[in-house]
């Protein structure tokens, strides 16, 4: 794609279950119990002309992940069948809230009626509604930092282990945090080129964990990025894109404010900020460059040892088979469960694809999966792009990506990886290669 006018489309669809459903992201006795706030499907369409074939689309929904197959390239086809805009072309993201449909199941089983009649039909609709409302646009960005959000929730403790910052470990016995935090806030406005008071959206980048309300909640919520958006799309109108960043090791404060009330404070300085950077905007360019970039490679999956093994199966059969609830992390009885998943891929490799966009200055760049902030800090880094933002949880979901650094410190998503310790080195070569490529 070459260097023309912005064109680009929104919108917005309440994508809330209709009935109780099962949820993600904590293992849960029982389906939700209700509705506490709404949950929603926002779509962006950008193009350099017009041109459908040209287009990208990013599209941020209200659940924790969503798989490949059936979900995220079912809908990718099937939009790329009713508007002609490219497969390849098209980011499906989630915010990642633990309140939401469990659309992967990965905790629990899944909402697979949900899925199909409700989730699944609307996504396509909202991508093919902000399709048809492309019109002459312009395109403004900054960035600054929100610190009290989230939070490096790997935690050294004196007698040199790591535990994480939701667990109720002994306040004198723990050194701080295992690494730095990357808490940048990255802003994209893209305001109608007629008006420029007529705000399209507002695409914003944080890295965090929207599970402020723990296993223990039974109430369908969009957590704090649900709230976040709802205050930036009030004061701006169009809609606010919530897109997370690399969090593999953020997280808000485990052991406070894990109630309603936690959710306000923490939606009320995410939204804060994004306005102060708003705020901080001072052009809109309407001649930028507008690129996509798809590339698909694998890793290792991790490979389980004898004694692993060995352990596992002593778990399984003291346990039952059967997985406990908990309102934050999982037991031995389910890493003991995904170690004899794990060993039957013995050999294989996890397969990934990466979608990269440039807009402007700004890059985005997808992951399926939960990428250590170290690991987004170190492609930021050598990034060519002024911004780069990665978008992670998007048109799959492949678990947790540790640096090889914390494979050998051991904690929570060490344990509970799919991934070996050659995916650090992969990950950032190939997040670089596409990168370089859309920056040509």
């Amino acid at each position: 794609m070459s260097d023309q006018v912005l064109m680009a489309g929104a919108a917005k669809i309440d994508i809330t279950p209709k009935e109780n459903v099962w949820m993600d992201g904590m293992i849960r006795s029982h389906k939700s119990e209700g509705i506490h706030d709404s949950l929603f499907a926002r779509a962006l369409v950008v193009s350099p002309d017009g041109n459908k074939k040209n287009a990208i689309v990013i599209v941020s929904c209200d659940v924790c992940a969503i798989y490949a197959n059936p979900l995220a390239n079912h809908i990718r086809k099937a939009v790329s069948e009713k508007t002609g805009i490219q497969a390849e072309n098209m980011i499906i993201a989630c915010t990642h809230t633990h309140s939401g449909p469990a659309l992967c199941g990965i905790l629990n089983l899944s909402a697979e009626k949900y899925a199909a009649e409700e989730f699944t039909p609307k996504v396509i609709q909202v991508i093919c509604q902000a399709s048809d409302a492309l019109h002459p646009a312009t395109i403004g960005y900054d960035r600054g930092e929100e610190t009290t959000v989230s939070h490096y929730r790997r935690l050294w403790t004196k007698d040199g282990k790591i535990v994480m910052n939701w667990e109720p470990y002994p306040a004198e016995n723990i050194i701080g945090p295992a690494e730095e935090a990357n808490n940048e806030v990255g802003v994209v406005k893209i305001v109608s080129a007629d008006n420029p008071d007529s705000v399209i959206a507002t695409v914003y980048n944080h890295a965090g964990h929207p599970n402020v309300m723990s296993g223990d909640n039974y109430m369908i919520s969009a957590d704090y990025p649900g709230l976040a958006s709802k205050i930036i799309e009030d004061k701006f109108g169009g809609i606010a894109m919530f897109l997370n960043g690399a969090q593999g090791t953020m997280d808000i404060d485990g052991l406070k404010d894990r109630d309603w009330a936690g959710v306000t404070r923490t939606g009320t300085a995410m939204g804060k900020a994004v306005v102060d950077i708003v705020g901080k905007i001072k052009s809109q360019k309407a001649d930028v460059k507008i690129k996509s970039i798809s590339k698909k490679f694998s890793v290792p999956y991790r490979t389980i040892t004898p004694q692993e093994l060995s352990w596992a199966k002593k778990v399984i059969a003291e346990s039952g088979g059967k997985i406990a609830p908990l309102a934050d992390g999982v037991g031995d009885d389910y890493k003991a469960y995904l170690l004899l998943k794990l060993n039957e891929k013995k050999g294989e490799s996890i397969n990934l694809e990466m979608v990269g966009i440039a807009l402007g200055d700004v890059a985005l760049i997808s992951f399926p999966g939960e990428p250590y902030n170290e690991i987004g800090a170190k492609i930021k880094k050598q990034s060519p792009f002024k911004y780069t933002y990665i978008v992670v949880l998007a048109n799959d979901y492949t678990g947790y990506y540790p640096t090889k650094k914390a494979i050998g410190e051991g904690g929570y998503c060490v344990d509970t990886r799919n991934c070996d310790a050659t995916a650090e080195e992969i990950v950032i070569k190939n997040s670089l290669d596409v990168l370089k490529s859309l920056a040509k």
